[in-house]
């Protein structure tokens, strides 16, 4: 995959992103910490595991390894955090704008925040990453339906080609 490619999917992602947290904010704070079944009991909780990791893989991405998940020292509101997932899904954009030729094959070591060390690509990084976050968007709409929020559309890369 070119790191041209890359800069669409980190495109595609924070477009997608910005979808699924307006649908968030529509539904609003009641709605948001519901109880519902999935991967994390909580449509917040969800939002807040796609945050940590798209945040967590860019600090390896930049030559860190933290330990510890962003959120679980964020004492904001939900309109805050959004502001900061949406931050963290540009600087995603931000990054791979600034790749230079074939720096997306270079395999990086970082650790796990268990301190197990990992090296991978760049590029299955990103991969990884985007991936990750579409797979719990989908389970965010889906969240959202079942809370008796039915006011989202289609966050499908299509759409986003469409544009």
């Amino acid at each position: 995959m070119a790191s041209n490619q890359l800069r669409t999917l980190a495109d595609y992602n924070f477009w997608a992103n910005e979808k699924i947290c307006s649908y968030i904010l529509d539904a609003g704070e009641l709605l948001v910490d519901k109880e519902t079944e999935s991967s994390f009991p909580t449509i917040r909780k969800t939002l807040y595991h796609l945050w940590d990791a798209q945040a967590i893989w860019l600090k390896r991405l930049n030559g860190e390894s933290p330990n510890s998940w962003p959120s679980h020292n964020f004492k904001g509101n939900l309109e805050e955090a959004i502001k900061l997932i949406n931050e963290n899904s540009q600087a995603f954009v931000d990054y791979t704008a600034a790749l230079k030729e074939n720096s997306h094959l270079v395999r990086i070591e970082f650790k796990a925040t268990d301190g197990t060390p990992y090296y991978n690509t760049v590029q299955e990084i990103l991969m990884h990453v985007m991936n990750h976050s579409t797979f719990h968007r989908g389970q965010l709409i889906t969240m959202l339906r079942s809370v008796g929020f039915t006011n989202v559309g289609s966050t499908d890369m299509i759409r986003f080609f469409r544009l």
